[in-house]
């Protein structure tokens, strides 16, 4: 099984997490792209199903993801 997340992924995907306010407390939310890159850092099934779902129904920016999964040396399973 692959580590959790690669290495600084996490860290990266909370650093541009947008802000937002949720029925009054301040909150985060990971891009789309750093939520497919971390599912395909973990590689359980359940995460190749997230991945394709998000794929599939997020507006994924797709040269974004792809700089994600190079930095970090991912690679999206086949689906």
């Amino acid at each position: 099984m692959r580590s959790l997340a690669a290495h600084g992924l996490t860290e990266e995907a909370v650093r541009e997490a947008e802000r937002i306010d949720y029925e009054g407390v301040p909150a985060k939310v990971f891009s789309a792209e750093h939520i497919v890159a971390i599912a395909a850092s973990v590689g359980r099934a359940k995460d190749k199903a997230r991945i394709e779902q998000m794929l599939q129904q997020a507006n994924i920016d797709k040269r974004r993801l792809e700089n994600i999964l190079l930095r970090y040396n991912l690679k999206l399973p086949t689906l």
